[in-house]
């Protein structure tokens, strides 16, 4: 049997502690105004943490369930070598996150999706260089149209 009743279970858990931390002090305490749309301020933000409230609480249910019928534990420690496997994706993402603290997201982003590209299998060197500059060159060129006409 597979571990994905396990890994739903866990990440049910998770996804219902993040949603219950937004319900209760994030979108009370930074929830900001409304749309441009006429809502009442905070109303979209709290119905998406209810959303995924309920989504949460019903894969952790479901998952829970399923783990019961098979016998297998709520808890299982991976083998050492399957860690880095799930370790490395979040390097990653701090590792860049570190460079976007130091340096403009227009400088890093190319890096950024360049790499994801790279680790993903593709090898060849055009698809990379446009794939990886053309949305950093277009949020570069928002960006400075939006400062231009005095909205950023």
């Amino acid at each position: 049997m597979t571990a994905m009743p396990r890994k739903n279970f866990w990440s049910g858990i998770g996804v219902a502690a993040v949603a219950t931390l937004m319900l209760a002090w994030i979108i009370p305490t930074y929830g900001g105004s409304g749309f441009a749309f006429g809502l009442p301020p905070q109303l979209l933000a709290t119905l998406g943490a209810w959303l995924m409230l309920g989504c949460a609480v019903l894969l952790t249910l479901v998952s829970a369930i399923a783990l019961k019928r098979t016998g297998e534990p709520f808890i299982a420690t991976p083998p050492a070598g399957q860690l880095w496997h799930q370790l490395w994706p979040f390097l990653y993402v701090l590792g860049f996150i570190v460079l976007i603290d130091r340096f403009p997201l227009t400088w890093v982003a190319p890096l950024l999706i360049g790499g994801l590209l790279l680790l993903l299998g593709e090898r060849r060197w055009y698809v990379v260089l446009l794939t990886a500059t053309i949305p950093a060159a277009g949020l570069y060129g928002l960006t400075a149209h939006l400062m231009r006409i005095g909205v950023v």
